[in-house]
């Protein structure tokens, strides 16, 4: 199956372990965004380098909208992986969501499916 893991820029390196592991589930990942070149949080890089965040956007877009199914690692606070379970959402793209929901009312929409671990979302996908 093919997914897009949507999680906190922050907590990139948690995200590629969890891609790891839904790779060796025989799952291909769409778009591996924890790769990019580090823009936004680097203090010494002004001003922000706006072509290379908009060819970020497009493909991280490309890579939502290319999935079967949406993985989203609920880690802590990110704008980006909202916009990414928006995406979702409006594609009808399912949705296992890991972790707790926050207060985001479109957390409890039941398209957004919980679990509590990356093993337990791969075991829903083999399912």
């Amino acid at each position: 199956m093919k997914l897009y893991i949507a999680g906190p820029w922050k907590y990139r390196d948690e995200v590629r372990a969890a891609a790891t592991l839904f790779k060796a589930a025989s799952h291909t990942i769409t778009e591996e965004w924890w790769d990019h070149l580090d823009i936004t949080h680097n203090s010494s890089i002004l001003p922000i380098d706006r072509e290379e965040m908009a060819r970020q956007a497009r493909a991280d877009w490309a890579g939502v909208w290319g999935a079967d199914q949406l993985i989203f690692l609920n880690l802590a606070y990110s704008e980006g992986k909202c916009v990414e379970l928006g995406m979702a959402l409006a594609d009808k793209i399912p949705i296992c969501a890991v972790g707790e929901p926050g207060m985001n009312a479109f957390h409890y929409l039941p398209e957004v499916v919980w679990v509590h671990t990356v093993e337990e979302a791969i075991e829903r996908l083999r399912r």
